[in-house]
């Protein structure tokens, strides 16, 4: 006898049980984050997507540019959930959305600082503004307005705002806005900190310089036309399959070399280090960024003789030519099953850099690794930056407007 699923097609099912699952994930705490996500129709900022598909728990894309890059979408529930937790908006709060996408986000900033808060949301194409405004119109949201503007130069006229966030990635810290945050506020921002290591930042006020109340790992869409831009370039695998590489213009490649680099003799390395069920990889990702010469890059993907550390592909190191991606390999010993972390190298100088990324990957491991404490962040722009030291340097992250410092705390 077969057993069919009848969809759900009640909108106020699908909200309730959205939200119920991001409060199970531990997404969403704070009650008004809640009740938006109860009350706000997500399918109606996403027309013509099923109404099933519109609260999965997936980024919808609603633009792509003429090479179909897509290059603005709705969030995935969790994200947007874990965003709203770390800006903290409050009622009667003033606040600025950077990446108004479809206008979803701004209806449930809307909700969270009503009756009196005030939400404004910006982004740089005529037809997502449109489309945002519409639709925040057809929900009843009468306070959230979306506007045409460079997301990273803010919108002076109406600051200061007591919470600013930014729904697509940055390359560095947008100096104007922050004068455009009130005494007390909170700039929340997805930052790439190096290679394709990104992470969202609850930046306050320490003084002179900038601490972190929150960190995340998250990965957005750039900006786009306007002072901040992250620019980045795909390089596509030659031979079969998919593999390409994300590449930032910070880093020394050789990209027409690293197209045909998995084509070239390999070399693999395990590392000793293992990794057991829901062991957080975002550690030794952050870790890597920082100690590797050229960051840490994605290499999604699948080919043949491409053995990834998971599904959708690998992280990567580069070094003008060469490359080594992260692999493992499954064991079991007397306290269970385990993943141990191993390094694949092409290219020239694939041998030394895989070499580099195993001695890097046992340091982390031996300083504490996911038993350590989580690190922490502070930041600065201007001439505050100089009051930022480390007593490694390899953790001080210079951009051309601010200086990261990531605080790694030793196990005990």
């Amino acid at each position: 006898m077969e057993t069919t699923v009848t969809p759900v097609t009640d909108p106020k099912q699908l909200r309730e049980a959205l939200a119920q699952r991001l409060v199970d994930s531990g997404h969403l705490s704070s009650q008004a984050a809640i009740d938006a996500f109860r009350s706000t129709d997500r399918h109606a900022f996403l027309p013509g997507v099923d109404l099933e598909s519109a609260y999965k728990e997936d980024a919808v894309p609603i633009k792509h540019d003429e090479q179909g890059e897509m290059i603005s979408c709705i969030s995935a529930p969790s994200i947007v959930a874990t965003q709203l937790e770390q800006l903290g908006a409050q009622p009667g709060y003033k606040v600025l959305e950077a990446g108004a996408a479809t206008g979803y986000n701004a209806a449930l900033l809307g909700k969270i600082v009503s009756p009196s808060g005030q939400v404004w949301t910006l982004d740089v194409d005529q037809d997502l503004v449109a489309g945002a405004s519409k639709h925040l119109a057809e929900a009843g949201v009468d306070n959230a307005t979306a506007v045409m503007a460079d997301g990273a130069a803010g919108l002076p006229e109406h600051a200061p705002y007591d919470r600013i966030i930014f729904t697509v990635g940055a390359g560095d810290v947008p100096v104007k806005i922050l004068d455009q945050l009130a005494p007390g506020g909170r700039l929340v921002l997805p930052m790439r900190i190096r290679g394709s290591i990104s992470r969202s930042f609850a930046f306050e006020r320490d003084g002179d310089t900038w601490k972190t109340v929150s960190c995340e790992m998250a990965t957005f869409i750039p900006l786009r036309k306007g002072v901040c831009d992250d620019h980045y370039t795909l390089v596509p695998m030659a031979g079969e399959g998919n593999v390409r590489l994300e590449t930032f213009s910070e880093q020394d490649v050789d990209r027409k070399a690293l197209r045909s680099v998995l084509d070239e003799q390999q070399t693999k390395i395990y590392t000793g280090v293992k990794f057991r069920q829901g062991s957080a990889w975002e550690w030794l990702y952050l870790y890597l960024a920082c100690v590797l010469p050229n960051g840490l890059s994605r290499l999604p993907g699948q080919r043949p003789g491409f053995t990834p550390h998971f599904g959708w592909g690998s992280m990567a190191a580069v070094d003008g030519g060469s490359l080594a991606y992260l692999t493992i390999r499954e064991g079991e010993d007397e306290q269970g099953r385990y993943w141990e972390v191993g390094v694949i190298g092409h290219g020239g100088g694939g041998a030394d850099l895989a070499e580099r990324v195993v001695s890097e990957i046992r340091a982390w491991d031996a300083s504490g690794g996911n038993d350590a404490p989580e690190p922490g962040f502070r930041m600065a722009v201007a001439d505050s930056r100089e009051r930022l030291s480390a007593d490694d340097p390899r953790f001080i992250i210079d951009k051309p407007y601010s200086r990261l410092v990531v605080d790694w705390a030793r196990k005990g």
